[in-house]
């Protein structure tokens, strides 16, 4: 029934499409289906969208842009050929600097549209939408890159208010701000697995057709639900923890082309001496290296074995925490052959940076 219904609704939208090309006398260029249909996320109540790109010259008309067809509900959207074009080179070009990360916050329109793109489905070709979606195919590394960023840069924005709540114990208010930040934490690890497509709506449905092995995918729906609140504050400290772990992780297995299996544990550790890594730094990738970010504080520049030791301390001994850089070592080129020297030396220069300590970071305690 459901796929039946579906099939109805793409049915309808291509037919749309069609009939509209015929009826522009060339005015069209090209026409397509993008959305959640065409992304393999959608259901029987999610809309079909067609994009109808106008070729230069040829004025976006303001008429209405639903119809219903065969009983369906296609909803239509116009765009000038050459605004799109602009918008694809814009953001396959996107390149993140340490000094440039406001411009993140004015991307997820334009980033929207082109992920949506790169899952549509033609209705009309022309050769300009071919080589919208060469281009667009191969910048498949820096769109992941720019999508692993954006869950970032979003995911900070809703630290401060989860951070705010859980200070003064109103966990009610801290649960609310919590489920968009494990949900963009969540769409970081579906972009790092190559699952690109934009809204929050569908993380569960990407992190269950990706699956990540290992990855305790329980244990994110415990915090992104809100179930946590039960433990009271010290949760809190869990969850900003198990984000961060999320963001880390994904900005550098994805930039190292390793799938997220590779990672060794998604947990804190529990054996020894252990060592935690400071979560009040947010993980961005930048074109300097792996940026630390503390909003309005800090700023800090890791190359790629300093950050992967780092992203290791999450309550592992130094026993572990070799462990899992010559785990990792077998598929990270920059980790192979690192020994165990080494690692003692970056974890002496994190600590001495405050990156790193023998107690765990709070990060309720900075509010």
């Amino acid at each position: 029934m459901g796929n039946s219904a579906i099939q109805e609704k793409m049915d309808a939208a291509r037919k749309l499409g069609h009939a509209l090309a015929a009826d522009a006398g060339g005015a069209i260029d090209s026409v397509y289906i993008a959305g959640s249909l065409t992304a393999g996320l959608g259901n029987p109540t999610s809309d079909a969208d067609l994009f109808v790109l106008l070729r230069p010259g040829v004025p976006v008309p303001d008429d209405a842009g639903q119809y219903t067809v065969d009983g369906h509900r296609v909803d239509v959207e116009r765009f000038p050929l050459d605004e799109v074009e602009a918008t694809v080179e814009e953001v396959v070009g996107f390149e993140l600097s340490r000094d440039s990360l406001t411009d993140l916050h004015k991307l997820p329109k334009k980033l929207d549209f082109v992920l949506r793109l790169n899952s549509s489905e033609t209705v009309v070709e022309s050769e300009a939408l071919l080589s919208m979606r060469r281009r667009i195919a191969d910048s498949a590394a820096a769109l992941r890159r720019t999508a692993i960023n954006y869950s970032a840069i979003a995911l900070n924005g809703h630290l401060e208010d989860f951070l705010g709540a859980a200070s003064e114990g109103d966990l009610d208010t801290a649960a609310f701000a919590g489920q968009d930040l494990v949900a963009y934490a969540g769409k970081a690890l579906a972009a790092a697995s190559g699952d690109l497509y934009f809204s929050n709506k569908w993380v569960y449905k990407q992190l269950t057709r990706t699956p990540i092995d290992g990855f305790p995918l329980d244990l994110f729906r415990h915090y992104q639900r809100g179930v946590w609140t039960e433990r009271g504050t010290a949760a809190a400290e869990s969850l900003v923890l198990f984000t961060q772990t999320c963001v880390a992780v994904s900005q550098l297995l994805a930039e190292a082309g390793v799938p997220l299996d590779a990672w060794p544990s998604w947990q804190p550790g529990t054996q020894g001496t252990r060592l935690w890594r400071n979560t009040t730094f947010n993980v961005l990738r930048v074109s300097e290296g792996v940026l630390l970010h503390w909003e309005l504080n800090r700023q800090l520049v890791l190359k790629e074995q300093p950050a992967y030791v780092w992203a290791l301390c999450d309550g592992r001994s130094v026993d572990e925490i070799v462990a899992g850089v010559r785990s990792l070592g077998e598929s990270v080129p920059a980790l192979e052959g690192v020994t165990r020297e080494r690692v003692e030396a970056v974890l002496a220069a994190l600590q001495k940076r405050g990156l790193v300590g023998t107690a765990p970071f709070s990060s309720l305690g900075t509010v």
